[in-house]
């Protein structure tokens, strides 16, 4: 209904507006539950083995959907948008994957949840390079979370240059992610899930299954137990495949900004569960740096949240 019209939504339509929202809360769990089961996989699996197994069947999975949902004689990709797919594979899939897996093979899940959590402050420093005005609100925000991540990194001191390395890598799967957000948009709102989705995984999957193909080769995969196939599998059906699509649909219906917001859920979320199934200790030091991080995000994305309360007030 466009907006502006006076009349007030169904109770239908009042209920399918929040349909962004309980997807991106989808992609909370999702995302969540790849930090400890990813981790507890890299203990058979070397982290870049893992990846071409993981891309091998997104791609499958990918376009067995497109080829099940797609029209004969459907329209196919514009020739103008091809180079926006390439840089959404080459960020969304190839690098963020690389940084992510390599990343969390050396810290622990929660460092590596919080750290990649970082992408609504990246959002926001790439869109103020691209010319979209910042707040002065927005750039404290900034100073809160760098004050938490350096905090956050100081209590790694003692934990070996491995830690410190895992953890770095994770803060460019977060850049390598803002960037997928941002070229994304318009691929979002101009083709169905199936087919940006399909062409940006296959896009990233050919950098990523060169990269990882020696490694995958050294893999002694008859060592697998069937519990590890399948959790190989939900890491690259449910986390990647199915997030991302839920992810671009909240996207094109709420921005961004507003999407990115959801991702400060994910640490915490991550930080049981590490607690839960590895026994990850929380000192006084540790906490606050990440309680700064997520302060920090916070006030950065508290605009759009103001906003969007102020959208649902009026509804």
């Amino acid at each position: 209904m466009p907006e502006g019209s006076g009349e007030r939504p169904s109770l239908g339509e009042r209920g399918v507006g929040f349909v962004p929202e309980l997807a991106l809360l989808t992609v909370v769990m999702l995302w969540s539950s790849t930090y400890v089961m990813a981790k507890a996989v890299f203990a058979v699996v070397s982290p870049l083995a893992f990846l071409f197994a993981r891309f091998a069947i997104m791609v499958a999975v990918a376009f067995a959907v497109l080829l099940a949902v797609q029209r004969p004689g459907g329209r196919g990709v514009r020739r103008e948008d091809w180079p926006r797919f390439a840089a959404a594979g080459l960020t969304g899939y190839a690098l963020y994957q690389l940084f992510f897996a390599v990343g969390l093979s050396r810290t622990s899940p929660f460092s590596s949840s919080l750290l990649v959590a970082m992408v609504p402050l990246f959002t926001v420093l790439i869109l103020a390079v691209l010319g979209e005005p910042t707040p002065l609100q927005g750039w404290i925000g900034l100073g809160v979370a760098l004050i938490g991540v350096t905090i956050f990194l100081l209590d790694k001191r003692g934990a070996g240059s491995g830690t410190l390395i895992g953890d770095l890598l994770s803060i460019g799967a977060a850049i390598s992610f803002a960037l997928y957000g941002i070229v994304t948009r318009p691929l979002a709102r101009r083709y169905p899930a199936a087919t940006y989705t399909a062409w940006s995984v296959f896009a990233g999957a050919v950098p990523l299954l060169l990269v990882a193909l020696p490694e995958a080769l050294r893999q002694d995969w008859s060592a697998l137990a069937g519990g590890e196939w399948a959790t190989i599998a939900y890491l690259a059906i449910f986390p990647v495949y199915l997030a991302y699509i839920l992810w671009n649909f909240a996207i094109a219906r709420r921005g961004v900004a507003a999407a990115s917001s959801f991702s400060l859920l994910v640490p915490i979320v991550a930080g049981v569960l590490s607690a839960l199934f590895f026994g990850e200790a929380f000192g006084p030091l540790k906490l606050l740096g990440a309680a700064l991080v997520l302060a920090g995000l916070a006030i950065v994305r508290l605009p759009t949240l103001r906003r969007a309360a102020a959208k649902g007030s009026t509804a």
